[in-house]
């Protein structure tokens, strides 16, 4: 798993998010809370208000699975949520190709109508 490490870092980077380190800068309320390790966030100017994705990842221990999850909203609106997802690859088979495939999957393109 040495090997491994900054492959998270690496695929959220070219994806433009950034890993916020402090609580206070972004939170996560709810049932995924107590598993949460690592948050990537992304802020997409859009016609309706500040779009914000936030991509967490989380570890499944009992099922030796990696978690990765999407919240999107707009927080300008009430109730403006507009995908909140899952995906989960196996430990055993963690790489950059499977990760980038989960990423490619789970994270859809900003539509035009956010733009």
């Amino acid at each position: 798993m040495l090997k491994s490490s900054g492959i998270i870092k690496v695929a959220m980077n070219k994806r433009g998010y950034k890993h916020r380190r402090t609580e206070d800068q972004f939170s996560i309320r709810g049932e995924y809370v107590r598993n949460l390790q690592y948050v990537y966030s992304k802020e997409i100017p859009a016609k309706a208000g500040l779009v914000v994705d936030l991509v967490y990842f989380a570890v499944d221990i009992v099922n030796e699975k990696l978690v990765i999850g999407l919240y999107r909203e707009n927080a300008d609106i009430e109730n403006g949520v507009y995908i909140n997802a899952t995906r989960s690859i196996s430990l055993q088979k963690f790489s950059e190709p499977e990760l980038c495939q989960v990423l490619d999957q789970l994270i859809p393109s900003v539509k035009d109508k956010f733009k």
